[in-house]
């Protein structure tokens, strides 16, 4: 009996659903979410289809704006909740203008996996969170 039910079990494996991730959902229409020194846009469902690299990692773009351009630039962490990994990789951080005028940060990166995972963005004392589940498109 004990031995059907291990077979059982066994077959069955780990399950296909994602675990829980409390991604960030921002109130506004605009997606905006942040503060009056730092904001960024969030996706509409807190996920992110990022590309598929040839090296197994997904590469993403994440945008910043800040009130005001913050001497030192920007400093851009990730780090996955639901399991271990290594730490997301920062390939750049570019400081550039709209067509307003308006400076902000474009930041590429790449995840080691998927999963849900934690951004931090930091520049002159201002620090700015926030959960996204990343899979590959």
């Amino acid at each position: 009996m004990i031995a059907e039910l291990l077979a059982v079990v066994a077959m069955s494996g780990p399950s296909a659903e994602p675990a829980a991730c409390a991604v960030t959902q921002s109130a506004l229409p605009s997606r905006r979410h942040g503060g009056k020194a730092l904001w960024t846009t969030l996706p509409e469902d807190g996920v992110i289809n990022a590309r598929p690299r040839d090296d197994g990692s997904l590469f993403w773009k994440f945008g910043w704006t800040p009130k005001r351009q913050y001497p030192g630039g920007l400093a851009v962490t990730g780090r996955r909740l639901d399991a271990a990994a290594p730490p997301m990789t920062v390939l750049a951080v570019r400081w550039g203008y709209s067509s307003t005028g308006r400076g902000s940060w474009a930041t590429a990166v790449n995840f080691p996996t998927a999963g849900c995972w934690r951004i931090t963005g930091r520049s002159a004392g201002v620090k700015l969170s926030y959960v996204v589940r990343v899979v590959a498109a």
